[in-house]
């Protein structure tokens, strides 16, 4: 092949690439340059479970009891909070053994009883780990899992530099099996408060 051609498709190639490498992505949130000011750590040793037994219907049961932590920045400033949660949990089906496709499971994280402001959390602070899945027919002997989830969020003081944090498991019934259980059982929780 004459070096010409052969260069005209390598060029073909490499520049779409890097054209492609060079594009940003608009999901993508970088945060730098803040300083680490104060980490929570959490332990529950108890199991918690969200459950219903209606076909279509979805669920949802606290984890912990609210989290407080504080954003050391002054009044009107703001933090970055990094919430890291590991946990064992089993998803089952509401119809016992019967198969086919199964529940979606989620962590719902509120923030001052909001949604977190980054995410990735979807309009309601939920955050999918099994979607169409189980662990296990029967409850008593469902499998556990480690699920693990990261979500960031931005938390501006207000009127105070005290704030609160909540973190759910629930299931959906998405595939119609009449029902849907999602329990947690030990589970561990770190928040990192980032100040500028």
């Amino acid at each position: 092949m004459p070096p010409r051609t052969l260069f005209l498709r390598m060029a073909g190639f490499v520049l779409p690439a890097l054209m492609f490498a060079m594009t940003p992505m608009k999901a993508q949130t970088v945060i730098s340059n803040e300083a680490l000011a104060t980490t929570t750590f959490v332990v529950n040793k108890e199991s918690r479970s969200a459950r219903c037994g209606r076909t279509g219907c979805s669920a949802k049961t606290q984890m912990f009891a609210p989290i407080p932590v504080t954003c050391p920045a002054p009044i009107g400033q703001t933090c970055t909070l990094h919430i890291w949660l590991d946990t064992k949990t089993s998803v089952v089906l509401g119809c016992g053994n019967c198969g086919g496709a199964g529940t979606t499971g989620f962590y719902q994280f509120l923030v001052d009883d909001t949604v977190p402001t980054i995410g990735p959390t979807d309009e309601h602070g939920n955050y999918l780990f099994e979607k169409y899945g189980y662990t296990g027919g029967i409850p008593s002997t469902a499998a556990r899992q480690s699920y693990p989830a990261s979500v960031l969020t931005a938390v501006t003081n207000a009127n105070s530099t005290s704030h609160t944090i909540t973190v759910n498991v629930g299931c959906r019934d998405v595939a119609k099996t009449g029902g849907c259980e999602a329990t947690a059982h030990w589970s561990t929780m770190r928040v990192d408060v980032f100040e500028p």
